[in-house]
């Protein structure tokens, strides 16, 4: 037996033959079936701007199918439909608004620096983190082990693992 052509979008398989295979992707249920599967990574926004421009297909309303299906030159969404639609297309442009406003580093510094003076900083003196009790006797402790202070994060000298 011969290899054999598997079409995913009309799920057929037929003898791979060139003339065979070109007539099958030219036939009009494969051009349908392959517009059907592409219609759902439609963007959102085009789906509506085609849509709004459609009236209302009534044979669908009425009966709830009809014949002509994708290629219907008739809207077959209901108004609410619509209105989630253009709801989903106002939440994605109001995102990508967003997501282009990056602040100048320079901006954002001078502005911390002009808010807060310097005289209003203060240092607190607290343990941040908890001491475990009984280690603070224990000589040649490993470092994951020492208590650790507010100096251990702005000092950068990082000590080697292990012993001193």
């Amino acid at each position: 037996m011969g290899k054999r052509y598997y079409c995913d979008y009309c799920d057929r398989s037929f003898k791979d033959v060139p003339a065979t295979r070109k007539k099958h992707l030219e036939s009009l249920q494969h051009l349908k079936n392959k517009e059907e599967h592409y219609k759902y990574f439609k963007d959102p926004e085009i789906i509506l701007k085609e849509e709004k421009m459609k009236n209302p297909c009534n044979r669908f309303l009425f009966k709830g199918e009809c014949l002509f299906g994708s290629s219907c030159r008739y809207s077959h969404y209901s108004p609410a439909m619509i209105q989630q639609l253009q709801y989903i297309v106002d939440t994605r442009n109001k995102s990508k608004e967003v997501k282009t406003y990056n602040p100048d580093p320079q901006e954002v510094v001078k502005f911390l620096e002009d808010s807060i003076k310097a005289d209003e900083i203060t240092e607190i003196e607290k343990d941040l983190w908890p001491r475990i009790p009984g280690l603070d006797n224990i000589p040649n402790l490993p470092p994951s082990l020492r208590p650790i202070s507010y100096k251990d994060f702005t000092d950068g000298d990082f000590p080697d693992w292990g012993w001193m």
